[in-house]
């Protein structure tokens, strides 16, 4: 088959989030797993950005994971499979099995047992309605103690009725003490990545502040058109400063971030189209747009466009952590060219790629397997990538992850200094006493969630 024939049969992709991915098809037949190792060779062939390691030959009869793995760039930790490209397709849209809280997982360095930090939790969510609330200290789920072998089980168990124990810190004493237990339902939520706005007013200037939560665009773009409201509602109160928090936001879809980044770019750049972020791929598919789409294929470069709702904005802030990722960096990066971008935080996490999804209903026999590679690295217009260690901020801030203030409280460290380096007043802290002896733990689900998607 040509490339070309494959490539369109191929590319109704979407990019998306996380999932468990087994062993081996459903039945363990051994013709099923021909067909899907099969078809996800064929996938890696053409998309994989190393597609020079996929073996021309492969043994196509091995349990999928491992026919999966063995064609990985070593390095590549974004990269998956899942065996339910439906729940995929509408966890990109924003919909997800969840109690409607963000997690942080810590534990002491002196412990295996793991304890989970509320960073937010979602409007309108179980875990709003029952007071969970932005800095709260779960230690117990289901009655389970949390240690480092189960507490991304526990988290992502989708049981729909979880207790959860929550806990206060006795820093005198270096301890988490119990507290109270509640009892949630989780359940298919949509969850709205606009999580909070407000307008700050100091020494005369209005200060747009949100928090966003994912990339998303939504069914029908409701999640583009809560990103558009909002924007709205900050020029119509004649806001001239921005604050954005993207601490926790690990990325999504590049659609969502070219629409924020057309609000917060100088008009002169919207209007005269100038390139957002460019892409590059294995030799063959770039060769392939180049080809058949020329130069300026959207597949190759994302432009500017005008945008109703523009701020006009000389300046713009970002709050990150090493939460901050994906296209959380693409929007950051891709703005610095033209106008005064000033993070505030800890260094982001450092990743510059995207990837599409590709899903096996078109595939022959149809599978209802999606592939996500690697598909895609990304710099912006004046060629930056490979920021391997992330985006250093222009203000380094610690915040103490047992100690967070209320979402949009002003006296948060990283916020606080955003409206002092804008509207004056008293110099926050440059970093907190953070605790030295708590130890962040990784979150693959979360990080696969927010892969950059390309559509």
């Amino acid at each position: 088959m040509q490339f070309r024939i494959l490539l369109f049969s191929l590319l109704f992709s979407t990019l998306l989030l996380a999932s468990g991915c087994k062993d081996n098809p459903s039945g363990n037949d051994e013709e099923e797993i021909f067909e899907i190792n099969s078809w996800i060779h064929q996938n890696m062939e053409l998309y994989y950005f190393w597609n020079e390691r996929v073996p021309e030959e492969p043994n196509v009869t091995i349990s999928t994971t491992v026919f999966f793995n063995s064609m990985l760039e070593p390095t590549d930790e974004f990269s998956y499979y899942s065996d339910d490209a439906q729940t995929l397709l509408q966890e990109l849209n924003g919909s997800s099995f969840t109690a409607g809280f963000s997690p942080y997982f810590g534990r002491f360095s002196n412990s295996n047992n793991v304890f989970i930090v509320v960073e937010f939790s979602y409007p309108n969510s179980p875990a709003k309605e029952a007071g969970i609330e932005r800095g709260d200290l779960i230690i117990k789920i289901n009655g389970q103690v949390i240690n480092t072998t189960n507490y991304l089980d526990l988290y992502y168990d989708e049981s729909p009725t979880t207790t959860y124990t929550l806990a206060e810190y006795d820093s005198s004493q270096n301890t988490l003490v119990e507290t109270e237990t509640i009892e949630l339902t989780k359940g298919e939520l949509n969850l709205d990545p606009v999580v909070y706005s407000d307008i700050i007013e100091k020494n005369g200037t209005k200060i747009g502040y949100v928090l966003y939560a994912r990339f998303l665009t939504g069914e029908n773009d409701q999640f583009i058109e809560s990103v558009d409201n909002v924007i709205s509602d900050f020029k119509s109160a004649g806001v001239n400063e921005l604050v954005i928090d993207l601490r926790y936001n690990p990325g999504g879809r590049i659609t969502a971030a070219t629409n924020f980044a057309n609000a917060l770019a100088p008009p002169s750049v919207t209007s005269n189209e100038e390139v957002f972020v460019r892409y590059e791929y294995n030799e063959n598919l770039e060769n392939y747009y180049i080809q058949n789409e020329g130069l300026d294929s959207p597949n190759l470069v994302a432009r500017f466009s005008d945008d109703p709702n523009n701020l006009n904005l000389d300046r713009v802030y970002f709050l990150t952590t090493s939460s901050s990722a994906s296209a959380s960096e693409l929007l950051i990066n891709g703005l610095t060219p033209y106008m005064d971008v000033i993070s505030i935080g800890t260094p982001t996490f450092g990743k510059f790629y995207g990837s599409y999804v590709l899903t096996g209903e078109n595939a022959n026999p149809p599978n209802n397997y999606a592939v996500v590679p690697v598909t895609l690295k990304y710099s912006n217009a004046a060629g930056f990538s490979d920021f391997r260690d992330g985006l250093a901020p222009d203000h380094a801030i610690e915040e103490n992850i047992l100690e967070l203030k209320a979402v949009g409280d002003t006296t948060d460290v990283m916020l606080a200094k955003a409206i002092q380096l804008i509207a004056g007043g008293e110099e926050p802290p440059a970093k907190l006493s953070a605790p030295l002896f708590i130890k962040k733990l990784d979150d693959p689900i979360r990080l696969k969630r927010g892969n950059i998607f390309f559509e």
